[in-house]
């Protein structure tokens, strides 16, 4: 059966504009020109017989049909990226790239000093580090490691619990507030200003297990943790953070009291096991993690 598309440049061409939303986004993420990716597009729409886009004065805008392609299109991209990991370097060896997915706050303050101490040991090594706080999908090799607060539960990946991450309570050292600092949890939820999550329930989890009602002045919102803890650094109010950065950042600890666990696994596909530079990242990462 013959090929019913030219080129896949055309897929990574549709996948760029579907996920950026514009062609000139799509131009710079793939190092082309705009024309070229209206040009692959409108190559694609002829190759497959149908219209994805729709055009008007604010650009192309995607039909339902591009809409139901999309997983379609970045399960084929990563899949090439996958062929192209797995082929650069001997999987014998401890040399090539190894894609790690992590949150965004485990990629700013935690991976730094475990990617120095495994590329200091093994200068071949390559970390592609991607920070999602939407995991990538390990089945579909859209990364080789996936660092994860939740278990994993498809059968063909393995996965190691690390030590939970232990969050207490935290300000900045300029940060006003009539409460004295060992006071009890509860005497902080009703007065003191809060850092908390938007729509994210990890927190609110959190509180739960301690028994404890949420905060009732929150000053600001989000569920991106390294956002939440750039706030308190800056004074916005109180929040959680895990203990080991709250350290690093020399944040002033309230109510020592209060202290909750969030468990953590590490995970790849059983396949990626038995490359060795996989395998050298993954077991380091145990490695690093098997303490708070």
């Amino acid at each position: 059966m013959s090929n019913p598309i030219s080129s896949i440049d055309l897929i990574a061409a549709f996948e760029a504009v579907m996920t950026k939303g514009s062609l000139s986004a799509a131009a710079r993420q793939l190092g082309r020109s705009q024309p070229t990716v209206r040009r692959q597009i409108e190559t694609l729409e002829t190759d497959l017989r149908v219209a994805l886009f729709t055009r008007s004065g604010n650009g192309l805008q995607p039909t339902a049909l591009a809409k139901a392609l999309l997983p379609q299109a970045q399960s084929v991209m990563s899949g090439t990226y996958a062929f192209a990991r797995a082929a650069t370097g001997d999987g014998n060896t401890a040399a090539g790239p190894v894609r790690l997915t992590c949150s965004r706050v485990f990629a700013t303050y935690l991976m730094p000093d475990v990617i120095r101490s495994i590329t200091s040991e093994y200068p071949g090594l390559c970390i592609e580090l991607a920070p999602e706080d939407n995991v990538l999908n390990l089945l579909r090799r859209e990364a080789d490691i996936g660092i994860r607060f939740k278990a994993p539960d498809q059968n063909a990946i393995i996965a190691k619990k690390l030590a939970p991450r232990q969050l207490g309570f935290f300000a900045a050292h300029g940060f006003e507030n009539s409460i004295p600092d060992e006071a009890p949890i509860t005497d902080h939820l009703t007065t003191t200003p809060f850092v908390w999550e938007d729509r994210d329930d990890m927190l609110a989890q959190g509180a739960r297990q301690l028994g404890l009602p949420l905060p009732s002045n929150i000053t600001l919102r989000t569920d991106d943790q390294t956002a939440q803890i750039g706030c308190i650094q800056a004074g916005v109010g109180a929040g959680f953070c895990q203990l080991h950065i709250a350290e690093k950042l020399s944040l002033r600890r309230l109510a020592p009291d209060c202290q909750f666990a969030a468990p953590v696994w590490v995970a790849m596909h059983e396949d990626q096991s038995k490359v060795n530079r996989i395998r050298i990242v993954f077991d380091a990462i145990v490695d690093a993690f098997k303490h708070e």
